[in-house]
């Protein structure tokens, strides 16, 4: 008789039955250890190699939370304040302003890492400041940090500094900050701080040509212009630029789950990991119109979600359409990526695939095989 397969690795397998993606790795481990890595389907569409489970996947906005702890490192150096104006840093940004030409306050630190700072992403809307976004080609991997900054700094912003959670390049801007506090690329900073002693050696903005033999395509129709090149790249984005595995980013999930602890001592402090794992929107705050597309992760009242620094938290156990418990904490990518923590059950859940417009259906079929909750067939939710 064969055994009954993972929850996990059956869903992810269903995906590849149905052509959604090529392949996938599910990883679930529990109170630090590893209790299924599996991968399903093959490598690309070609259909010539299996996926292997230290497949290298684009992890998009998976990429936010590892930002966001890398500069909460500068916070604990002394070198940066979370209250600290932006343009205190990254002068380019004085003298910001709304739509209509109003001056705006100067969004903050903080602001940055709970995207209230007004910055938006240009495909995410059909508005003026939307189309302006394109215009300028502010996602653009052939420029550097601080020449994104710089045409940021000639667009609007579209909402006053914190007033309204805006999804948004404010962690690209946040990663423009990184390099002028610490004199250092991006990259090299990351690498230094957070990559290297957390062991994460095939995480990056660049991959060496062995690595790039290990990377996950998408089918062809899910190929996304956001997706960053494997190598040669200028522009190191904070926002959406670093490439995975699923057992390297369990590395970097499982410090937070332990209050910043991993095998070689303290990465990051217990205090800065409860600022990024609890409730930091202020008081009366708005969401902007591209949340609703946000589905259940959506930082909203009505999904029972708020957000923290870098990561959506979930902050009662009733609300959310999707099961979990009061604490969890997240932020998948628009790639399709998605990881979870759970820390009353001591999980963390990382599914890794290239399927974004499949990415919503995935978010909520993997908690749902996780949690045991019954769900509609695949074909109905795709």
């Amino acid at each position: 008789m064969s055994p009954i397969p993972h929850p996990l690795h059956k869903v992810l397998s269903e995906g590849v039955a149905f052509g959604h993606f090529p392949g996938a790795v599910g990883l679930v481990a529990e109170a630090g250890q590893i209790t299924h890595l599996a991968a399903t389907g093959h490598l690309d569409p070609s259909r010539t190699t299996p996926m292997p489970t230290d497949a290298i996947f684009w992890i998009a906005s998976m990429t936010k939370p590892i930002t966001t702890a890398a500069a909460l490192l500068l916070v604990e150096d002394g070198r940066l304040r979370l209250d600290d104006a932006v343009a205190d840093y990254l002068p380019a940004l004085r003298g910001l302003r709304l739509p209509g030409g109003a001056p705006a306050p100067c969004p903050t630190v903080r602001d940055l890492m709970r995207h209230t700072a007004g910055f938006t992403y240009g495909p995410f809307g059909e508005g003026p400041v939307h189309a302006a976004y394109r215009q300028a080609g502010v996602y653009d991997f052939h420029l550097t940090n601080q020449q994104m900054v710089e045409r940021l700094a000639t667009l609007p912003l579209l909402h006053p500094p914190g007033t309204t959670f805006e999804y948004g390049m404010s962690t690209d801007v946040l990663g423009a900050l990184i390099e002028v506090c610490s004199g250092q690329a991006l990259g090299d900073f990351m690498q230094a701080r957070v990559l290297g002693p957390l062991g994460m050696v095939d995480t990056g903005f660049e991959l060496s040509p062995a690595q790039r033999q290990r990377v996950a395509r998408p089918c062809p129709a899910e190929v996304s212009p956001l997706m960053p090149p494997t190598h040669g790249t200028r522009w190191q984005s904070g926002g959406s630029g670093l490439w995975s595995t699923a057992t390297d980013y369990l590395r970097f999930a499982h410090m937070l789950l332990d209050h910043g602890r991993h095998p070689g001592g303290q990465l990051l402090s217990a205090q800065s990991v409860h600022a990024m794992r609890t409730q930091q929107l202020p008081p009366g705050v708005a969401w902007g119109d591209y949340v609703d597309a946000m589905g259940p992760i959506a930082p909203t009242v009505a999904m029972g979600q708020g957000f923290g620094l870098g990561l959506s938290v979930r902050l009662d156990n009733g609300t959310n359409p999707l099961p979990g418990h009061a604490g969890d904490f997240s932020w998948p990518g628009v790639s399709g990526c998605l990881f979870w923590c759970d820390p009353q059950r001591q999980w963390v859940v990382i599914a890794m695939l290239q399927a974004p417009s499949h990415r919503l259906t995935y978010r909520a079929r993997c908690r749902q095989a996780l949690y045991g909750t019954p769900s509609a067939t695949l074909e109905s939710r795709s």
